[in-house]
Parts: C-alpha cells; structure tokens; sequence
C-alpha cells in the first residue's frame, strides 16, 4: 500500500512540476484600460429634415445618411420623388403644355433636376447642381 501511494505521489509532483508547479504567474504590466468617446454625426436631407447618430465611429453621406458603429439612418425621400412618374428620365421627351412653363423633377430620389416645356410641346429636363 505504501508503494502505491509513494507513485501515485511520485506522479502528482511530476505532473504540477511538468506543467509549471504551483505558483501565480507574475503579471510583469498592467492591463491597458481602453477609454472611447462618442461622436457624432449628422446630415441635412432635402426635405429640410436632419438626421444624425452617435457612436465610436461615424460616417456621413451628405444629404443622404449618416453610420454610426455599422447602423445606418437614412433621409426620408422627398415626397415629390416617391413615385416614378416625377424622376427626370421619365419626363425627358413627353409632351407637355403650356409652352415655357418648368418643373422640378427627380434624380436619385431628390428634386435636384429641372424640366423646361420647349416649343415643340415636350419637356427637356437639365440637372441642377
């Protein structure tokens, strides 16, 4: 019976020796302690509406959308540019009345463009800046 306590003894001590015995590891530094402040960002839709979002980081689309930490807030579109029939490319060559009158219409989804009703009774549409 001693012998079988003296090897199992034998092997608890070669195993904690084998892995390093017993004692803490030292900690040589501190641990680096992390401190971030938020940001923020913002942009103005066409609309006249704001939208903004803070985070550790952001990103800004100018009158489009603003990202904070992967989340995204979008500008509501223009009511004008909800529907298809108002975007330039829709109206550019269709017929139109009276002769000289204008008209916004829509590019992206914004009433950045222009539309003149020329003579021969058909809008021609130009893109404003």
């Amino acid at each position: 019976m001693k012998l079988c306590w003296s090897v199992l003894s034998a092997l608890v001590l070669s195993g904690l020796l084998a892995c390093g015995g017993t004692e803490a590891p030292e900690v040589s530094e501190p641990l680096a302690q992390e401190s971030s402040e938020l940001v923020t960002c913002s942009t103005t839709c066409s609309n006249g509406s704001t939208v903004s979002c803070s985070g550790n980081t952001c990103s800004t689309i100018p009158g489009e959308s603003v990202e904070c930490d992967g989340f995204y807030r979008i500008c509501v579109p223009d009511s004008a540019c909800l529907f298809s029939g108002s975007a330039c490319s829709s109206l550019a060559g269709k017929s139109c009345s009276p002769v000289g009158s204008e008209r916004k219409c829509c590019i992206n989804r914004k009433p950045t463009g222009n539309c003149y009703c020329m003579v021969g009774g058909t809008w021609a549409c130009t893109v404003t800046p």
